[in-house]
């Protein structure tokens, strides 16, 4: 097995376990010794330990890079994202998202397009691609 489908599989395997943590916080939260008792709280949870490792699965998985700047843009895109993803689901599950809930919400949003221009405006080049 080369590096990058390891890499796709190890990624894809801590994006399922994040899964898990997305949809069971209480049980997530227990195991990190953080408990939940308003929908807010249960939110973060999901959003924590979930989008985290969301987040860094898909990194793991989908990201390409030829500079460090890149790789930090693509990280960090794609943890956002996961912290989205994992806020959304306790937005729709849990209900009642408070205004910091919303605002977390926006700048994750606001920072995963912010990432995702920067590196849309320095494409990656695979060298099969090139014109010959």
């Amino acid at each position: 097995m080369n590096r990058s489908s390891t890499r796709l599989w190890v990624g894809l395997l801590l994006t399922a376990v994040a899964c898990v943590a997305v949809f069971y916080p209480t049980e997530a939260g227990a195991l990190i010794g953080r408990h939940a008792t308003t929908a807010p709280e249960k939110i973060n949870l999901r959003a924590s330990p979930g989008g985290t490792m969301l987040g860094l699965g898909a990194a793991l998985a989908f990201s390409r890079w030829q500079t460090k700047a890149q790789l930090i843009a693509h990280v960090v895109m794609w943890m956002m994202i996961g912290f989205a993803v994992a806020r959304m689901i306790g937005f729709i599950l849990d209900g009642s998202p408070d205004t910091l809930q919303w605002f977390w919400m926006t700048a994750e949003v606001v920072i995963a397009a912010g990432c995702g221009w920067y590196l849309r405006t320095r494409r990656v080049t695979r060298p099969d691609s090139a014109v010959v």
